[in-house]
């Protein structure tokens, strides 16, 4: 049933409309911060520009498992954004994108905090899908570390997405502002995503752009998932070579086919950033990158790692395994015994 409204993309299409996706128009706009430093969690002390961490996105004839829905009928239309003033208080941008502004809301009927996200259509080229194809993801979505979608509108010229406001940010702004996290930060952190990414898999839904960057903080003690622009349902084996470079799963880059592991791999990648401060590889070339990623040597004889318990090494370990049927499903990790020690519950 689930798949019964899923349509398969053709020739560039996805590859055109998603690149359009820049890490500015996430929805890591939504909590009215400043605009990022440009300096990336991607690398250690380098200073490398965020734009050599854009999403990529490689075309290839080999799409045909990727499902995605068509035309979303959660998505109402109306004339204007004025239209969406009955029911909202429109405030001021709180954030910009390259395509999109957001806009602090307050749901009139109960002073609900909100986050209108203003896209235009326009500089979408005509590729409109993957909008739709999230907002479809999202309303299927009932999770408390999924983020939740609670309008879509749409007028002739713009879509209107109302998110529920973050107000603690995201992630990637509390390791950038510490360093890095405890230990028990890290371990709920990593629970409270792995217990997303089981609830997405048994859904047949992998995210494919986990990082620090999508995980919204809604209280200082729990992060919710999002940005979905890369996600799809699975009808078999992935070949699409798409993600952050430096969270790919070893698997993405080798081409050989792909599947869930993938968003395991990256969970692994973002506890490490977590515990350390910094990715496990590190390059300003990205073919040398790609290199690291596939050989997959992890480096616990760092300092950093001084002091860094046997337990989370152990669930890196796991996580970051080069074979992705050794890696544990993400249902699983919730139970490992470093998650247990620090009382996380599944939820």
């Amino acid at each position: 049933p689930l798949v019964a409204g899923l349509v398969c993309c053709q020739g560039t299409t996805l590859c055109q409309a998603i690149a359009m996706r820049t890490r500015s128009s996430s929805l890591s706009t939504l909590h009215g911060k400043r605009q990022r430093t440009g300096v990336s969690l991607d690398r250690n002390n380098n200073h490398v520009r965020l734009d050599r961490q854009q999403r990529i996105i490689h075309n290839t004839s080999k799409h045909q498992n990727e499902g995605f829905f068509g035309t979303s009928e959660n998505i109402r239309e109306v004339e204007s954004r004025s239209c969406l003033e009955r029911y909202y208080e429109i405030g001021n941008v709180i954030g910009q994108g390259n395509f999109s502004r957001v806009f602090f809301a307050q749901r009139r009927k109960d002073e609900k905090l909100c986050a209108l996200k203003e896209i235009e259509k326009q500089q979408l080229r005509g590729k409109w899908f993957f909008i739709e194809n999230e907002v479809e993801i999202l309303q299927m979505c009932s999770h408390p570390n999924i983020c939740r979608l609670v309008d879509a509108y749409k007028t002739s010229t713009k879509y209107l997405l109302v998110f529920e406001y973050a107000q603690n940010g995201d992630l990637f702004e509390v390791i950038h502002r510490e360093g890095k996290l405890p230990e028990s930060d890290a371990a709920l952190f990593t629970g409270q995503t792995a217990s997303a990414l089981a609830y997405l898999h048994n859904r047949k839904i992998v995210h494919r752009d986990i990082k620090p960057e999508n995980l919204l903080l809604v209280s200082k003690k729990q992060v919710q998932l999002c940005d979905f622009g890369l996600a799809c349902t699975v009808l078999g084996p992935l070949f699409r070579v798409c993600g952050t470079p430096t969270y790919c799963a070893p698997e993405i880059l080798r081409e050989t086919g792909y599947g869930f592991p993938v968003d395991v791999w990256s969970l692994g990648v973002l506890l490490h950033v977590m515990l350390v401060g910094f990715a496990p590889f590190r390059s300003t070339e990205r073919s040398r990158l790609f290199r690291l990623i596939t050989q997959g040597r992890l480096h616990f004889d760092l300092p950093e790692w001084k002091g860094i318990s046997s337990k989370a090494r152990d669930l890196l370990s796991q996580l970051m395994s080069t074979s992705p049927s050794k890696r544990p499903a993400a249902a699983q990790i919730p139970t490992h015994p470093w998650i247990r020690e620090f009382h996380y519950v599944a939820t």
